[in-house]
């Protein structure tokens, strides 16, 4: 072959490859900024990028083209699905109405009016329920939809409820949803835990057409609720995908409150954006200060997503009051303050109605006490109760009245039933209570009669608790403590940081997740701390922390997350509602010396508790914990330092939403050391040395409440400065005594 083809056929293959090249080359589009008001709806829906298409280098080196084309992608069927109103530590993608009665409240949130529609339900139940005498009653905002009997056991079915026009609003909807169960074979309390239905909130809502998504802060939001329901993440396009993010934490906090539920993934993405992506339903698009709009602006993508174009220059407070009037005036759902020094009714706190219509059902008030509220000694709160009962309940019925988890009245329900009682005044102890989130309880246990038969059908309420119940709890003094939810409640979301080792493996976006996650709690239980800060690490950052905490707590701490996956469940089984009233029923309880035989270990326990306090060592009590998160406050001089050590076989979401339900529920972490297990919850463990500190002036109104206070922190030393002061007098009195008897003689 002679020399001239040679170089043609080269030239033919490097043209070749250059186009091959160039046909494989990655499509990435950018979203233009504009200004000026959204154009008209035939325009927004296709915008075209006037920009010709040019070269970019990535990160990598890999040159990347811009193409100002769009894809043409047609309206999509979409799921906006039910979201829980109530915050739960647990999986929320779940929702599980247990017992012969129960009720449940979610949000759906629109972006439109959808006229008539459907509301589907994907329903499943235990076995032990029974179909013919079981139902689910449905209601959106106020009206009744019908009900549907509970017939799936081993998949979820989905049930439909026609929904007429008018009823669904844009922005949030209020969706109640009321289970009636009927076991099949049993009867009674213990048979209740047995009686359950799922609702799978990913595939339960209304179905609309993508193109009914407005360009605005409802389209915005509900889209962000469709698109978190298929497991999708929020993403952030920014010229810098590694940059802090934790600016966008009050932004996302704002969506979350909006629509109910935990606070969304966060994704932080390049600037550019892959044309092979999966669509979204919603983005942001963050450009470098100077570069993008003068105002926030929602505009349609390329793909058909609602993209929120931005300026980085731009506060996301400001953003939030721009574009989310409506989302910003929603209140935070949480317990409301009660402010001690007066009675206040249950009706004040937030409570509307209080009825139970099963055979055990928990009546629950949370409410929240001020941070700098103490009182630790004998000083007594009073619950003046007004309610009423069935009549002819079965023998053994009782009422438990509980305050944060302790029983302070047990009241029978077998006689005096179905007519108005006199309001009964309940004092308890008030140091069962504590600074920030409290719950009282009112927990039924109706006996079967008999328990071996399917429960008659009742009408009406079992139970009923009048919201003109008063709470009196009595005024403290102003002394805190060193607590993880204090400092918690402190934490301002600019504060929220990744350790330096955490940086290198979770995702940058989980910052402002967490940071979200504290803003969920409402306004008036929330401090203002600068110094506060929450630092988010892994295990290996429990080797190098500064901390009180012993050696071997730590090594304790870091088994029980790292060996948490492999370690085998033995925790003993939960006693059942009646054998926590019953107690022990063994020949000293027949015989009434059961108090009797326990009293050497009391005394010995007392001693020891004098010594290092009711709490066990931290070792011990880690003993048989199994943690995916821990809550640290390692050094009591700094409380306002709290590090959250994530474990290596946890979702980082799970942070967020464990945290998140923390915030608005009395069964967050406390103390110094917090763990968290998912379906076992939050457990705390506080240290015993704990300094108390004043801050008020001390007088004589407090000095009783601040001396009781020490007192019961403290025992011993206040024991030994009693026991000097009184020598010192004595010997005083002595020396006094000698020198008159000297001078008399």
């Amino acid at each position: 072959m002679s020399r001239a083809p040679r170089h043609i056929l080269r030239a033919a293959v490097a043209v070749a490859s250059l186009m091959a090249m160039q046909a494989s080359a990655q499509i990435i589009r950018l979203d233009p900024p504009t200004d000026g008001d959204p154009a008209p709806e035939e325009e927004t829906t296709a915008p075209r990028i006037d920009l010709p298409s040019l070269g970019l280098t990535g990160r990598s080196g890999t040159t990347l083209t811009l193409d100002p084309e769009r894809a043409d992608t047609g309206p999509r069927a979409e799921l906006l699905p039910l979201r829980k109103e109530r915050l739960s530590g647990q999986h929320n993608a779940v929702a599980r109405l247990t017992g012969e009665s129960a009720q449940e409240r979610f949000i759906l949130f629109l972006p439109d009016a959808p006229g008539a529609t459907e509301l589907e339900l994907a329903l499943r139940s235990g076995i032990d329920t029974l179909p013919d005498r079981s139902s689910l009653r449905v209601a959106v905002n106020g009206l009744d939809l019908g009900q549907t009997r509970p017939a799936s056991f081993d998949e979820f079915a989905t049930a439909r409820f026609d929904v007429p026009e008018g009823v669904l609003r844009p922005g949030p909807n209020l969706v109640e949803v009321s289970a009636r169960h009927t076991h099949r074979i049993a009867c009674g309390a213990d048979a209740s835990f047995a009686l359950w239905t799922e609702i799978d909130l990913r595939r339960s809502g209304v179905t609309m057409a993508s193109d009914r998504f407005a360009l605005g802060p409802e389209g915005f939001i509900a889209a962000i609720a469709a698109q978190t329901a298929r497991g999708a993440p929020v993403t952030f396009h920014r010229p810098d995908p590694e940059e802090s993010m934790v600016d966008v934490a009050p932004f996302i906090a704002r969506a979350a409150i909006a629509l109910g539920g935990t606070p969304p993934e966060i994704v932080s993405a390049p600037y550019w954006r892959a044309d092979g992506e999966v669509a979204q339903l919603a983005r942001v698009t963050a450009f470098p200060p100077g570069e993008g709009p003068e105002m926030p602006r929602f505009r349609r993508g390329g793909d058909g997503s609602i993209v929120l174009l931005l300026d980085q220059s731009h506060d996301y407070d400001d953003v939030l009051g721009t574009l989310f009037p409506s989302a910003s005036v929603m209140p935070n759902r949480g317990p409301a303050m009660l402010r001690p020094g007066a009675p206040r009714a249950l009706s004040d706190l937030g409570v509307s109605r209080l009825q139970g219509q099963g055979r055990y059902q928990q009546l629950t008030v949370d409410f929240a006490l001020p941070w700098d509220w103490m009182l630790l000694a004998s000083q007594r709160a009073r619950l003046d109760l007004d309610y009423r009962f069935a009549a002819d309940l079965p023998e053994g019925a009782l009422l438990l009245v509980k305050i944060n988890g302790t029983t302070v009245r047990l009241l029978p329900l077998d006689r005096d039933g179905g007519q108005a009682l006199p309001t009964l005044p309940i004092t308890f102890a008030a140091r069962l209570l504590h600074p920030g989130i409290n719950r009282l309880e009112f927990e039924a246990l109706i006996p079967g009669d008999p328990p071996d038969m399917a429960c008659p059908p009742l009408d009406g309420a079992i139970l009923e608790v009048s919201a003109g119940s008063r709470l009196f709890v009595p005024d403290a003094p102003d002394m805190v403590q060193p607590s993880i939810d204090r400092a918690l409640a402190s934490v301002a979301p600019r504060n929220v940081a990744l350790s330096d080792r955490a940086a290198e493996q979770l995702p940058p976006g989980l910052v402002p997740q967490i940071a979200a996650a504290l803003l969920v709690a409402p306004e008036e239980t929330r401090l203002i701390d600068t110094a506060a800060r929450l630092r988010v690490g892994i295990l290996s950052d429990l080797d190098e922390m500064q901390t009180q905490l012993p050696r071997t707590a730590v090594r304790a701490l870091f088994q029980a997350m790292g060996l948490g996956a492999f370690r085998s469940d033995d925790a003993p089984s939960e006693a059942t509602p009646w054998e926590t009233v019953s107690g022990s029923r063994g020949v000293l309880g027949r015989l009434g010396l059961t108090e009797m035989a326990a009293l050497p270990g009391r005394a010995r326990d007392t001693l020891v508790g004098l010594v290092r306090g009711e709490t066990p060592p931290l070792e011990e009590w880690l003993a048989d914990k199994d943690a995916q998160i821990a809550l640290l406050q390692p050094d009591m001089q700094h409380p306002e330092d709290v590090w959250m050590i994530l474990s290596p076989n946890i979702d980082p979401t799970l942070a967020a939403t464990a945290l998140a339900a923390s915030r608005v529920s009395h069964d967050g972490p406390r103390g110094q050391v917090a763990v968290y297990s998912e379906g076992r919850g939050w457990a705390s463990w506080t240290a015993p040395d704990r300094p108390l500190t004043l801050r008020d002036t001390l007088s004589p109104g407090n000095f009783r409440a601040v001396m009781g206070n020490y007192a019961t922190t403290a025992p011993l030393p206040f024991i030994g400065t009693i026991l000097g002061l009184t020598l010192l007098s004595a010997a005083v009195a002595l020396a006094v005594l000698l020198l008159t008897r000297r001078r008399s003689r």
